[in-house]
């Protein structure tokens, strides 16, 4: 049996569906019913597919990870007001002149 993990973010849900980015790398989009309860845009998700020995078999295994998710969060709001700061050390305020 081998073990493949991945981390999923959950991008967006709409119509009970999810659109998921897989490890940075690339958007799948999977029903929402096949994902833990309670799970909202920007959670992280830790992955496993387990394969069966004689190749017949995959079982995923999908949990929301807290601190993956507490983590990605703060990493996103900091990139957010640094650029709201190197925004405001460009702009001089004022009115605008056409």
């Amino acid at each position: 049996m081998s073990d493949e993990r991945q981390r999923w973010v959950v991008d967006a849900i709409e119509e009970r569906m999810a659109s998921v980015e897989v490890d940075g790398d690339k958007m799948i989009t999977v029903p929402l019913a096949t994902l833990p309860p309670g799970v909202r845009q920007g959670h992280v998700l830790a992955v496993v597919r387990e394969m069966s020995a004689d190749g017949k078999r995959a079982t995923l295994t999908i949990e929301i990870d807290e601190a993956a998710t507490t983590q990605a969060l703060a990493a996103s709001a900091a990139q957010v007001e640094s650029i709201r700061r190197q925004s405001a050390k460009r702009d001089p305020g004022g009115d605008v002149t056409l």
